[in-house]
């Protein structure tokens, strides 16, 4: 069974076509593929790691571009999810390893570089 994770903010990591990594916010919300739930300790571990010099401002997400990440907050209430930040250098390639080693890592089928909103996941 898996764990019911609405209502939980929390933080899940995907890839697209190009090979681009991303961090989507829930705000306790937002949808996300069954593999997160399977293995959403995984991503959790992996989110609460990163830095977050701009924790509870605005000014987070770029937390976030720093590390080479699309970002994509989900909009209360209702959604969908808004890119909200695009990375501002390529990641750490030991920091793309482990969002890679996440078992099942959703793999989204365009680019996150052309795509300003996600509404469902495939």
């Amino acid at each position: 069974m898996l764990p019911d994770l609405r209502g939980i903010e929390f933080d899940w990591f995907a890839s697209d076509s190009e090979g681009n990594l991303a961090l989507f916010a829930t705000a306790g919300e937002g949808f996300y593929p069954e593999s997160v739930a399977k293995h959403h300790v995984q991503h959790t571990s992996i989110s609460e790691a990163i830095p977050t010099p701009h924790l509870g401002t605005p000014t987070i997400w770029e937390d976030y571009a720093a590390l080479g990440l699309f970002v994509f907050d989900w909009a209360l209430p209702g959604g969908p999810y808004k890119k909200v930040a695009s990375p501002k250098r390529t990641a750490n390639q030991g920091f793309v390893a482990s969002v890679g080693a996440i078992s099942d890592l959703p793999q989204f089928a365009a680019s996150f570089h052309n795509t300003r909103t996600v509404e469902s996941w495939p």
